[in-house]
């Protein structure tokens, strides 16, 4: 399966993904925000791709204006499903408040950011 420039997998008026790339690797773009609504909707377009093979996953979350529990949650789950099987999960450009959340958390210390 290969994904390309299509249209967002999850559009809300306050969230969006954008998916490219093809087996193993993927970009998520993640535009919005993530909350308790918006989180459950990442990880199942993230359990999609890796179920159709892709192992090394890049989430861009530059564009989130917000991130919640939730979607701290979501990001230590999906990191721990990909390593699980030799995978790698990385977080693209957090913006400096998320740095500082991930900081905050001790999260910075177990996920990849780049």
């Amino acid at each position: 399966m290969q994904v390309s420039s299509r249209p967002p997998a999850v559009d809300h008026s306050w969230f969006a993904l954008e998916i490219t790339g093809a087996p193993p690797r993927a970009t998520v773009r993640a535009v919005g925000e993530l909350d308790m609504l918006t989180a459950p909707h990442l990880e199942r377009e993230l359990e999609r791709l890796r179920g159709h093979g892709y192992c090394d996953i890049d989430l861009d979350i530059s564009g989130l204006t917000f991130v919640a529990a939730a979607g701290l949650s979501a990001f230590v789950r999906c990191d721990h499903r990909l390593r699980a099987e030799s995978g790698r999960f990385r977080l693209v450009g957090p913006t400096p408040r998320c740095r500082q959340l991930l900081a905050i958390t001790g999260l910075d210390d177990d996920l990849t950011i780049v």
